[in-house]
Formats: structure tokens, C-alpha cells, sequence
């Protein structure tokens, strides 16, 4: 709790219309075997790896998340757990000071690699896909515990960006703070692309399971926003897919 208080102070002082977290990866993984292995790897290892990254200005910010699932049983097969990682630009995103991974050998003691080893031999990534978008509006005032992201190809992909940036920004830095949102935004895919993945995601995280699940249930559109919003015709096929994830740790800037 302490952690994320002050976490939550550190990001209340980005400004509001920054677009904090420029161009970043959504890079999603499926992994079978000992997952609480699998977790205690990323967690303990390799985000003291990526926040020496993020301390050298290799990369701007990362986290690791954990699909969440309603039963809490494993049977969808579906990717399980989701790394985000930002960068400054697309020229760091392409660069090799972007792989902070291949730098285990200078962060890690040896004692903490053969941790590392000997957890890994128990898990397996058996399916991986990345995807990279670019943040066209978002609003930072913490980091929570629990995101949804919702997937569309909006017909009309322009109006979908300039709509969240005129109207629904202002909506939601007036409002998000009473439905335990603390972080919001837009970010348009500039790869892959094509006709069988979507074009855009947006994201709203919260403070809780409990408020994100509220928010789902009991959100009503006000009237006034709903007169003005051409969301409908924008995006006429709606969300295509709204996963849920656990944030379970971060590596973000030193105050």
C-alpha cells in the first residue's frame, strides 16, 4: 500500500495533457508450467533489471500484468499474462538499448542468475505476440491495480482519436477520481497492422477490482457527452475484446 501511495503521488505531478507514455509495446505471452515461478522471475529479477533501464534512460517505463479470469481456472489457453513497455520514441523502440534483458549479467549477482536459471526450467513461453502503438491522448494521476484494455477498428479511425482527445479527455479528468480510475488513454497500433488486428486500444485502470468491475456495470453516459459524441458512427462495430489484467509490478522513473 505503501508503494502504491507513493506511486500514485509521483505520477499526480505528470501534466495532465502529456502523452506519457509516448510509443509502447503491449507484448502478450502465454506460459505454461510452475506460473508462480514464472512470477517470481519477473517480479524480483528481471524488474530489478528493467528498472536499471529505466534509471539509464534506455527505456521510459515497464510492467508486467497477469490476465485475470473470472474462475480463476486456466482452461482458455488464452495469453496469460502481458508485458507494457514504453518508450521516448520510435528511434529508442528500435534500438538495442531497448532488449535491457540481454543485460542480466551486469545488474544480476551470479547467486541471482542461478535463481533465475534454476526457476526458469520449470516454466515454458509456449505462444507470444507484440504489438506497438503510439499514445495519442492519456491521463495520468497514479498507477492502480487492475486495467482494462478495449480493442476496435474504428471505421472512421481519425474521428475515433480526435473525439477521445475533445471530449472524452475532459470527461474523465473531471470525473475519474469518483469511479477509482487513476489512468486513462488512446493509443493508436503502428504494428503490425491489417485487416485481422485491431487498430486502436484505449486503457482505463482503477484502483480496485472492485471499482474497474463497477464501472463496467453501472457506467452511464451523460447525457450531454452522448449528445455530442459521434462515437457511433466512429466506431459502429464497438469493442472488439476488453481484457482484464492484475498489474503486478512496475519499473518507473526515480522521483
Amino acid at each position: 500500500m505503501k508503494k502504491l501511495f507513493t506511486i500514485i503521488i509521483l505520477f499526480a505531478c505528470i501534466s495532465l495533457s502529456a502523452q506519457a507514455y509516448q510509443t509502447y509495446s503491449m507484448h502478450f505471452v502465454r506460459v505454461e508450467g510452475d506460473l508462480e515461478a514464472f512470477e517470481t522471475v519477473q517480479k524480483t529479477y528481471m524488474q530489478k533489471i528493467a528498472q536499471n533501464a529505466v534509471d539509464k534512460g534506455d527505456i521510459s517505463f515497464w510492467a508486467f500484468l497477469k490476465s485475470v479470469r473470472m474462475d480463476n481456472i486456466d482452461d482458455e489457453k488464452r495469453k496469460n499474462y502481458l508485458f507494457v513497455q514504453s518508450n521516448f520514441d520510435i528511434d529508442a523502440i528500435l534500438s538495442e538499448k531497448n532488449q535491457w534483458w540481454n543485460n542480466a549479467s551486469l545488474v544480476l549477482t551470479k547467486e541471482e542468475q542461478a535463481i533465475v536459471g534454476e526457476l526458469s526450467s520449470k516454466f515454458s513461453w509456449t505462444e507470444d505476440s507484440r504489438h506497438i502503438f503510439q499514445d495519442e491522448v492519456s491521463i495520468i494521476k497514479g498507477l492502480g491495480t487492475y486495467i482494462q484494455f478495449n480493442f476496435a477498428s474504428p471505421k472512421n479511425l481519425a474521428g475515433f482519436i480526435a473525439e477521445n482527445k475533445t471530449l472524452w479527455k475532459n470527461y474523465f479528468s473531471k470525473n475519474m477520481s469518483k469511479m477509482g480510475m487513476v489512468n486513462w488513454g488512446v493509443g493508436r497500433k503502428i504494428a503490425p497492422t491489417g485487416m485481422n488486428t485491431s487498430s486502436v486500444s484505449t486503457w482505463d485502470m482503477f484502483d480496485s477490482l472492485e471499482s474497474l468491475m463497477k464501472y463496467r456495470a453501472g457506467f452511464e453516459l451523460p447525457t450531454d457527452i452522448s449528445k455530442k459524441s459521434k462515437m457511433n458512427l466512429y466506431n459502429p462495430d464497438g469493442w472488439r475484446y476488453s481484457p482484464i489484467f492484475n498489474a503486478i509490478t512496475f519499473a518507473i522513473p526515480a522521483e
